[in-house]
């Protein structure tokens, strides 16, 4: 990677930094200035910018998705200084990697594809939606399906299969927000999410996955988020206990499983040891604390054990990771000296 590339990358782990210390701050455990921006920063800052630098990565020369990656991280920049504005300019970014991913799906006409594209187009309504009202309910679905659309084209690549069962269940889940998120909309959201994890659990399991403990564990987050929902109602801190079931226990352990070879590969850091299985289960531990002894039975001190436990795993699983480069850089030059 270029020094200009690398430079323009350093603001991901930064947007990821600021995304943690923002959401302590709404625990109530520090003070910090950009807590509201919390949701945006872990979104469109940490997951849209690691999407956007695996692409970079995976097309080195394409200075298209360079120029988005500039224009995602500037746009943020503004944003959290007050430019609202700033949020279209994260919008032209996705509106480039759609661009790209339709061209390929155009050229390879894979399911992969179809998955990438209507998660990118989530991605960039939700921006929308928030850009038009700064109110994160009518964003946030959107949000979940980029999220999950990512990951669920992902997996099913990885595996070497396209599974007509779980693109519907998608494509559902997607729809559903037209219909409103209460109502008939919120029963095929719960659903569809419940569904999904179980089939994709399945589809894994079948298959002898590498890593599978950890994936099991990952959609059993995603088989929480749907149940949740279907009950929200009836959940007083449900918001808390859906998004980050998702966001949290979903995402992050496909972050833990995939990294490996999504980013560090691609780096060419394939000798690191990242230990998905250890890291996924230790952030589990903090989300049963914090969702469902904290969320479920309203236990606040549950919550901030769990909030912390979850800070824990991110960063030490990222310090791991720093510490394996140092130590085999170190060792390479004093071999090499």
């Amino acid at each position: 990677m270029s020094k200009l590339k690398l430079l323009v990358a350093i603001g991901i782990p930064v947007f990821l930094i600021l995304g943690l210390f923002t959401g302590l701050s709404r625990f109530g455990l520090i003070h910090f200035p950009l807590s509201f921006h919390h949701g945006v920063l872990m979104l469109n800052g940490f997951a849209g910018g690691v999407i956007t630098v695996e692409r970079l990565l995976s097309k080195p020369n394409d200075r298209w998705i360079l120029i988005g990656l500039i224009l995602l991280i500037s746009g943020l920049t503004l944003y959290l200084m007050g430019f609202e504005f700033g949020l279209l300019l994260v919008a032209a970014n996705i509106a480039i990697l759609f661009l790209k991913e339709t061209y390929v799906l155009i050229e390879k006409q894979s399911q992969n594809g179809v998955y990438q594209l209507v998660g990118l187009l989530s991605w960039f309504i939700g921006n929308l939606k928030f850009y038009q009202n700064g109110f994160y309910p009518a964003a946030v679905p959107f949000f979940i399906v980029f999220i999950l659309m990512l990951i669920v084209g992902t997996r099913l690549s990885k595996m070497g299969k396209e599974d007509v069962i779980s693109l519907v269940l998608s494509l559902a889940l997607f729809f559903s927000f037209w219909l409103g998120f209460h109502g008939y909309g919120q029963a095929i959201y719960g659903v569809g999410l419940a569904l999904l994890g179980i089939r994709l659990a399945y589809l894994e399991i079948k298959n002898g996955s590498k890593h599978l403990l950890a994936l099991v564990v990952a959609y059993c987050w995603l088989l929480i988020t749907g149940i949740s929902s279907l009950f929200s109602d009836h959940i007083l801190y449900s918001y808390d206990l859906v998004l980050h079931a998702l966001f949290l226990g979903f995402f992050f352990s496909m972050i833990f499983i995939n990294a490996p070879d999504a980013l560090l590969k691609k780096l060419g850091l394939e000798e690191l040891k990242t230990f998905p299985n250890l890291w996924v289960i230790f952030l589990s531990i903090g989300l049963i604390a914090r969702l469902i002894i904290g969320d479920l039975f309203q236990i606040q001190l549950a919550r901030n054990i769990g909030g912390i436990l979850n800070l824990l795993a991110i960063i030490l699983y990222a310090s791991s990771l720093l510490f394996q480069v140092i130590r085999n850089r170190t060792v390479a030059e004093r071999t090499n000296g």
